[in-house]
């Protein structure tokens, strides 16, 4: 029996010089319509103009802003698929502490999106419906 050699996965050519441009394009082309990046595909362009240097509070800030909308994103997701798999109610009979846990898991993210994003964590923390989530944060302070 002969052994098989096509190539499943083949190395895409090379763009050609002066291209960058082009292969760009075609990069985000790839995201936009197709959910998948090539590991070797150029990085996409910076929006926008680069700060100077900002002080390390306000890249601070800034990092907890965006951090903050990615766990309310994340919650809102959780709590989707926790409610799609609600639907069948065979599923949510036989599994409710697991869709219970994952209600759970969106309220955490909820929270700790909202302690990233206050003026005062003191009084954020204080904020926190989930009594285990409220505790664990005020050992720090």
């Amino acid at each position: 029996m002969p052994i098989d050699t096509t190539d499943l996965w083949p190395e895409p050519d090379p763009a050609p010089r002066g291209a960058g441009t082009t292969a760009r394009a075609e990069a985000a082309h790839t995201v936009e319509n197709e959910g998948f990046v090539p590991f070797d595909a150029p990085p996409p362009p910076a929006p926008g103009p680069v700060p100077s240097a900002p002080d390390a509070a306000s890249l601070r800030d800034a990092t907890h802003q965006r951090i903050a909308v990615v766990l309310e994103e994340l919650a809102l997701e959780v709590e989707d698929l926790g409610g799609r798999l609600c639907t069948d109610l065979d599923v949510a009979a036989r599994h409710m502490d697991v869709l219970q846990a994952i209600d759970l898991i969106a309220q955490k993210q909820r929270s700790l999106a909202r302690l990233l994003e206050a003026d005062c964590p003191i009084t954020a923390i204080e904020q926190i419906g989930l009594d285990v989530l409220r505790d664990r944060m005020r050992m720090f302070h």
